[in-house]
């Protein structure tokens, strides 16, 4: 009896000495963000200075990856991410960090509680946004993911899918399967959704849709294939390319009755034969698309989770994938075992140590792909013996805004804009293929070229024209004289180059490099972008049959592993015709779903 007195007086200590012990721990803590170092963090500030615990933004004790808990609890008192966008505006911002392209609707992309909050928009920017608690950036770096070839989950999950990657191929394979009553999972690493696509401001190639019809457009696949193999150079995957074309249309349908709506860029997009570019009047094709398809994935009731990183595929002693390995922003390393992997992860294009290392020469170059754009997809894949082609194959984008890594959309020069040197001249036929263009405006003095414009340009992409004028890009002229004196231009050849172009323009022949479209005549009020070569994305990846396996180095497909979009190689060749990455999305995105579903029966 003794015995049992003295084991409940020490339990009783101990479990004192623990209560203790917990409470002088949340005290110090407690006092860290009162008068410590992380008294500048926002929790600090809310803690310090409002007069807040830390349940007014933790609901549970438990974080999420997502983190979509603490942002329903920011909203609850500064209000919805939109209405923030329209205080700015009425502020009189000129630029909204709350109201840009992006697909950011949590709060926590920018503002973190417990360590320096950062402007997300300024990894592709040079915004002067003052950021409290904080600073104007942290980058997203490439990382080796064999130091996670060891790792142990901290637990398993399982579900029938699991998607790779929040683009646009990533979204539309997921809404694919959970119309088949899939269970699925969507593992993004960075804050956001979109990816690349987000980025995209041209179009979306279709044949054969009812636009084309209505214009008196009569195109067929036999051509599409043969216009992406002049501008791939001959060494597309021609199988897939012939997969892009036949199922264009019905990738276009499936957009609209998501409730989308695209008109027809009027015009040979690329110097291709017939028009067949589908676009948005309200600015950035990227953007609208995701716009569209994001609520149709969180409706399709998909697993979606952000901040939540794929660092190893999983394989069974046969070497069939089982799963992936998971790094959670706030969950560590944890599994997921699926019957099926999709692997959506995009380019390696800002991944500049791996391209340098197969194209020195692009060593430092800037590039306007989305910061997450590492080949994570790739090391993840090579590490199962998946074939891995053509890294070496990039594509140098010719328009990117000096001074910044914004991508300015091909249609202005589409639309009927020139490039001209320092010279004031035209030095190259100014709708060649992108690959063309690049390696020649590098040629030019001080490696850059202006994009000159007129208003019959703008009418046919305002919003996007716009947008540009907003972020600083755009120099304004009445007339060339004035032009030449704003961009430091010799004037008597600049004007003589505006006015020869005016002429090639009523004549609709352009002597000089052959333009096949002279669409504006550069009467008027001029515009002009400084452009300079940038990394706009990458061509190699991996190598996938016509239903979207992964293929090993032998060619045979690595069972239950699938892929969709850019990180997949070869289907662009040489060169990626503008518009058929974005259609890429849709029709390859539900190839790869459509693979899984019929493997998984």
């Amino acid at each position: 009896m003794k015995n049992k007195i003295k084991l409940v007086a020490l339990s009783i200590l101990l479990a004192f000495g623990s209560v203790q012990a917990q409470s002088m721990d949340e005290n110090a803590n407690k006092q860290e963000y009162v008068q410590g170092q992380k008294s500048t963090y926002l929790a600090g500030y809310h803690q310090n200075k409002m007069g807040v615990n830390c349940s007014t933004c933790h609901p549970t004790d438990k974080v999420t990856d997502s983190e979509r808990e603490i942002d329903v609890s920011c909203q609850s008192c500064h209000g919805s991410y939109r209405s923030l966008g329209e205080k700015d505006t009425q502020r009189g911002k000129p630029i909204s960090a709350h109201k840009g392209h992006l697909s950011i609707s949590s709060c926590t992309t920018c503002h973190q509680g417990h360590q320096e909050s950062f402007v997300y928009c300024n990894n592709c920017h040079i915004f002067d946004m003052p950021m409290k608690f904080g600073r104007q950036k942290i980058p997203y770096l490439p990382e080796d993911l064999g130091q996670y070839d060891n790792a142990a989950p901290a637990f398993t999950e399982k579900t029938d899918v699991v998607i790779v990657g929040g683009g646009g191929a990533g979204m539309v394979a997921a809404i694919e399967l959970q119309k088949a009553g899939k269970n699925v999972i969507l593992l993004e690493k960075m804050p956001i959704l979109g990816g690349s696509s987000l980025l995209a401001t041209g179009g979306m190639n279709v044949v054969g849709s009812d636009l084309q019809e209505k214009n008196g457009v009569a195109d067929n696949v036999d051509t599409f294939v043969k216009d992406s193999l002049h501008i791939g150079k001959g060494a597309n995957d021609k199988d897939l390319i012939r997969i892009l074309g036949e199922n264009s249309k019905d990738a276009y349908q499936w957009f609209k009755d998501l409730g989308g709506h695209l008109e027809l860029q009027k015009g040979r997009t690329g110097g291709t034969t017939y028009p067949r570019q589908l676009f948005t009047p309200t600015g950035g094709i990227g953007r609208y698309m995701v716009d569209i398809i994001e609520p149709a994935l969180v409706q399709s009731g998909a697993d979606v989770r952000v901040n939540s990183k794929v660092v190893k595929l999983l394989q069974d002693p046969n070497g069939n994938v089982k799963g992936v390995l998971v790094k959670g922003k706030h969950n560590g390393i944890y599994a997921i075992e699926a019957n099926a992997v999709i692997l959506a992860t995009g380019s390696y294009a800002n991944n500049g140590e791996l391209i340098a290392q197969k194209l020195p020469q692009f060593k430092g170059i800037i590039t306007t792909a989305q910061p997450g754009s590492h080949g994570d997809g790739l090391q993840l894949a090579s590490k199962v013996g998946a074939q891995v082609n053509h890294l070496e194959r990039v594509q140098i984008h010719p328009n990117a805004a000096a001074g910044t890594t914004i991508m300015i959309t091909q249609a202005i020069r589409n639309n009927g804009g020139i490039l001209v040197n320092r010279s004031g001249k035209r030095f190259v036929d100014d709708q060649a293929p992108r690959n063309k263009l690049g390696p020649e405006i590098l040629k030019q003095e001080g490696g850059s070229a202006f994009l000159i414009y007129n208003d019959q340009v703008v009418q046919k992409r305002k919003k996007v024209h716009e947008g540009y004028v907003k972020l600083g890009f755009v120099n304004t002229a009445s007339d060339a004289k004035e032009m030449a004196q704003k961009l430091g231009l010799p004037e008597k050849d600049f004007v003589q180059t505006i006015e020869t172009y005016g002429k090639y323009a009523d004549e609709q022949k352009d002597p000089d490099f052959g333009r096949k479209e002279l669409m504006s005549d550069m009467r008027g009020t001029l515009y002009a972008i400084e452009v300079i070569p940038g990394i706009g994305g990458t061509l190699g990846g991996l190598k996938a049959d016509a239903d979207m396996h992964v293929l090993d180095k032998n060619g045979k497909p690595i069972n239950n592993l699938l892929a969709a979009g850019e990180v997949v190689g070869e289907w662009h060749g040489m060169d990626r015709y503008g518009g058929n990455a974005v259609t890429g999305n849709i029709v390859f995105g539900k190839k790869a779903a459509q693979t899984a579903i019929q493997e998984m029966r």
